[in-house]
């Protein structure tokens, strides 16, 4: 060997000063710092996960069982477990839900598809066949936690895409750390399509960014000519962007929305690069292949009785993803065409312009219906509700003090965000800042008009944010670590990189807002708790005791229901519905194995205009002739639309007026009352004589056809339950009014204000009434009389209630009674709350005791008793 430079070997090849130069950097190091960079978004992940999985572990997995959120969280856990026995079949329509007519199922399927996937396979490698009740319940708390953990890696590779490594990375770390919203949805028992819809979104926006950017320079020739290597990497980004598509429609039928947004864009970019003198080819290979597999993979899906609606699998999605893909073929041939004949781009921009004014009026005049969905039904995002649509609370517009708990200083930030990308558009006319912006601005909108769109945008502000705090570590020479090997990186690092690195992450992640923790300590403090709502516990005992001390529907709890021709539901004459406010609608369904009125879909509310019959109705109504009405209304088969009323104490103690909202009767409910302590507001007689105040504040008592049958434990730490008795005693001995929103409600108040005796006593903070025909006890009785019928009904948490009604004797008096003093009998309610003796009936100085079955409560038998 010659003499000069050294060498050394290295697996077999001698290697001189210029390759050992080139070991040292870049893509030939021992170690490169793009490495490092999977590694810290490895870390990432994992705290991700942990701040979502692992903290609040304690309180989901508590007394037994799990707690997931109420509503959607529950009812998905219904359809994974009628997944797992059917499947990969899941539920279109549920006969288990808005008794008595069903309801067709707006949600995608995959999402509950994937869970009972999961459960199924393990219960395979365990060897138990059929997964475990334990099983299912576990992998379906941790499917959020881990999806919403996952977020993390398309964040990065977007922001990779847009800027480099820093933006990916910081991208990363905020998303994983935003409070709010989206950490909310994808906490560990937050079983609900959200975070699911979040992840697909993220993993479609970056593989159409990763397919625009690697299909820049192609065109239809390559196809034409069948070049496949300069093929095979765009098309696979295509085909991933078209399956991230499908997925993502897959878990929200909703999801066309997007289909839209992303069309807005190829056309904003085909206007841009005809400018340019581009070609747009590359818009229309992408698009046309991840809408088309989007559109196949929907298509199974598809009812044609749907007609063109976007909130069910319809023919809308086929118009968008496979009529988009025939736009965007459209576009590029025209663009080709007019290249070729070197037209201007004022040309072709007065081509789109008119095709997409002549192409809406051509819809609106042929296809009203496509129209309507698609054009006609985006005021259903923008404008947000009104009337009773504002009281659910996610559908609210968004506050700035729900900003700064969603995003921090990020909300702002990301703004700056969106303006750097519009300055690198008109400058470098990138088409992956041009989507990353429409996308953004779009999601903005929609987030502005209903807050539960946050989870959305915590994406969109995370990568604009990553974005810019990229742009402003350029400023502090980080530039120069993007090729180097970490030990050399290391030996460059100065107080200016620490410095720069510590401002942008903190100001990002960890400076607090007046009045509000940082980004970082407000989700380590939130996620601790879990997704479990305010009286879980005391539902679930509840309605599972109503699952086995109730008569059975007659209804397969698993099956796969056929949607009915008719409105209503062939239901058995066994069945029957179960009334609550549509809050809980779910938990009916899914604890109770029952079928209610109501539900978190928004059906079965009643009221509007026409005073409908439904929950609002029936829960404000006036008398108990009223709420009968209601009930007859809703009833088939010749019996009433709900055996059983379920009650808590939120529904009568903190929103009660919220049912005459959605009945636009929500006048003349509260008064202001002068007292020592200052002016307050208290409800008037008229709250207290709605029938949801006569059940659950009153027990039931002066009613006829209503019984309480069982009440759960009291719970006066949660809303509503901590307004019941309406004030505390200091340790002055003096009472201070607890009021909720200013007003002050409570058994304390109502005695004070109109004369009442209710004992100031907690109550079960869940109580079940059943509705019967009631039992007649009749006679004579001395004229001219008041004839009195008393009892005390024992509960089985122990309370005594005193029930008495009132009448008067022309001769002859008569009384309606919900309750038998001789217990329950076989097949009906068993119930657990129930007289302590016969009724005492007075009339003047005559008093006589009676006794009364359980067959005649129901059937609306006769009793006799003469009192002379």
């Amino acid at each position: 060997m010659a003499k000069g430079k050294p060498t050394k070997k290295f697996k077999g090849k001698t290697i001189g000063k210029e390759e050992n130069a080139k070991e040292k950097n870049g893509s030939g190091s021992i170690f490169p710092v793009k490495y490092l960079s999977y590694v810290m978004l490895f870390a990432i992940f994992l705290f991700s996960f942990y701040i979502r999985g692992i903290t609040p572990i304690k309180n989901v997995f508590n007394r037994g069982i799990v707690g997931f959120a109420s509503d959607d969280a529950i009812f998905h856990m219904r359809l994974v477990e009628n997944t797992i026995q059917f499947f990969p079949h899941r539920l279109f329509f549920d006969a288990y839900t808005l008794y008595p007519y069903g309801t067709p199922l707006h949600w995608g399927p995959l999402f509950d598809q994937m869970i009972a996937f999961f459960s199924i396979f393990a219960g395979l490698i365990t060897g138990s066949g059929m997964p475990s009740q334990s099983t299912i319940d576990t992998i379906g708390a941790f499917y959020p936690a881990v999806l919403g953990a996952l977020v993390v890696f398309p964040v990065y590779f977007i922001g990779k895409e847009l800027a480099d490594e820093k933006a990916g990375l910081l991208g990363a770390f905020l998303i994983a750390i935003l409070p709010g919203q989206f950490l909310s949805r994808s906490v560990l028992g937050f079983t609900d399509n959200h975070v699911a819809e979040v992840f697909y979104l993220a993993m479609m926006m970056m593989f159409f960014i990763m397919a625009i950017k690697k299909a820049e320079n192609i065109t239809f020739d390559h196809w034409l000519k069948r070049d496949w290597q300069s093929l095979k990497t765009p098309l696979t980004y295509s085909i991933f962007a078209g399956l991230s598509f499908g997925g993502y429609l897959l878990n929200w039928t909703a999801g066309v929305f997007f289909a839209v947004v992303f069309g807005i864009f190829v056309v904003v970019q085909y206007v841009i690069d005809h400018f340019r003198g581009k070609s747009t080819e590359y818009l229309g290979i992408v698009g046309i292949i991840a809408y088309l597999i989007a559109m196949v993979m929907v298509l199974p899906y598809v009812d044609l009785r749907n007609g063109f609606s976007s909130g069910y699998y319809s023919l809308l999605h086929v118009a968008v993803t496979g009529g988009g893909a025939a736009v965007f073929a459209l576009l590029s041939i025209v663009s080709r065409e007019m290249n070729k004949r070197e037209l201007s781009g004022t040309h072709y921009l007065l081509f789109v312009s008119g095709t997409i004014i002549i192409g809406l009026i051509a819809l609106k005049l042929i296809v009203p219906g496509l129209y309507d969905a698609s054009v006609g039904n985006w005021d259903f995002i923008f404008h947000g509700q009104q009337g009773g649509g504002l009281t659910i609370a996610e559908a609210y517009p968004i506050t700035t003090d729900m900003l700064f708990e969603n995003f921090g200083y990020n909300y702002y930030l990301a703004y700056i965000g969106i303006l750097a990308l519009g300055y690198y558009i008109v400058r470098r006319s990138r088409a992956e800042y041009t989507l990353t912006a429409v996308w953004g601005v779009f999601v903005l909108a929609i987030m502005l008009a209903q807050n539960r769109f946050a989870y959305y945008y915590a994406v969109n502000a995370a990568i604009l944010v990553g974005f810019i705090g990229s742009k402003a570590l350029d400023f502090g020479d980080w530039k120069e670590f993007g090729s180097c090997d970490v030990v050399e990186c290391a030996k460059k690092i100065r107080i200016q990189h620490i410095l720069s690195l510590g401002l942008v992450v903190g100001i990002a992640g960890f400076l607090n807002a007046p009045s509000y923790a940082s980004p970082y300590k407000t989700s380590m403090e939130s996620a601790q708790w879990g997704a479990i709502a305010p009286g879980y516990y005391e539902w679930y005992d509840g309605l599972n005791w109503m699952r086995y001390n109730t008569p059975d529907p007659g209804l397969k709890y698993y099956d796969i229901y056929e949607r009915p021709v008719n409105s209503t539901y062939p239901y058995p004459e066994s069945a029957y519905g179960v009334m609550s406010w549509w809050d809980y609608g779910h938990v009916i369904t899914y604890f109770g194995h029952r079928i209610p009125n109501a539900n978190p879909f928004q059906e079965g509310i009643g009221g509007g205009d026409t005073h409908a019959p439904g929950a609002s109705t029936f829960l404000i109504a006036p008398t108990e002739e009223k709420a009968n009405e209601v009930l007859d209304k809703l009833g088939i088969n010749g019996k009433p639309g709900a055996r059983y009323v379920a009650s808590n104490a939120y529904m009568a103690y903190s929103i009660l007026t919220v049912f005459a909202e959605w009945d636009l009767s929500d006048q003349g409910y509260y008064t202001q009352i002068q007292t020592s302590q200052g002016t307050i507001v208290v409800p008037t007689p008229k709250y207290y004589g709605t029938m949801e105040a006569k059940l659950h504040i009153f027990d039931g008592n002066n009613l006829k056809t209503y019984r309480m049958v069982h009440e759960t434990q009291s719970n006066w730490q949660t809303r509503g339950g901590i307004n019941e008795i309406g004030v505390s005693q200091q340790a002055n001995g003096q009472l201070q009014p607890l009021c909720d929103g200013g007003v002050c409600n409570g058994k304390f108040w109502y005695n004070q204000v109109y004369g009442g005796n209710l004992p100031l006593e907690y109550s079960g903070y869940v109580k079940i009434f059943e509705h019967v025909k009631g039992a007649k006890i009749t006679g004579r009785a001395p004229p001219n009389t008041t004839v009195t019928l008393t009892n005390t009904i024992k509960t089985n948490i122990g309370r005594s209630i005193q029930y008495s009604q009132t009448t008067s004797s022309d001769g002859t008096y008569e009384f309606t009674v919900p309750y038998s003093t001789q217990g329950p009998i076989a097949g009906e309610t068993n119930f657990d709350t129930k007289p302590a003796g016969a009724y005492t009936i007075t009339a003047g100085n005559i008093s006589k005791q009676v006794d009364v079955g359980e067959r005649e409560v129901l059937d609306g038998g006769t009793v006799k008793l003469d009192l002379v």
